[in-house]
């Protein structure tokens, strides 16, 4: 799991959400590439991002969403997930073994 925050945009006019894109593909520096998944109507500064695969690279932007219009998406970041060695314990009669 990814956990994502980032500061809140204050605007007393308006009730800001705000909407995250993420993907392995760099995008440009401000804008993700076409197809990246989006999680959206965030209102909190912070969201979570399950189901990322292993020791990869990934791109993230964030934007706020309001009713009159969005803004701009925050300059892209990138960070890497880590590869996790899982220990598979399987017992055969009296015998244990390991597997990574």
């Amino acid at each position: 799991t990814l956990i994502i925050s980032w500061d809140h945009i204050i605007n007393y006019d308006y009730q800001v959400t705000y909407t995250v894109r993420y993907s392995t593909s760099r995008g440009t520096t401000t804008e993700p590439p076409s197809g990246a998944p989006t999680i959206s109507g965030i209102t909190g500064t912070s969201t979570a991002v399950t189901g990322l695969a292993q020791g990869t690279t990934y791109y993230i932007w964030v934007k706020a969403v309001a009713s009159v219009g969005d803004g701009p998406y925050s300059a892209r970041t990138q960070t890497r997930t880590i590869r996790s060695k899982i220990l598979k314990h399987l017992r055969i009669g009296n015998q244990m073994y390991n597997r990574l």
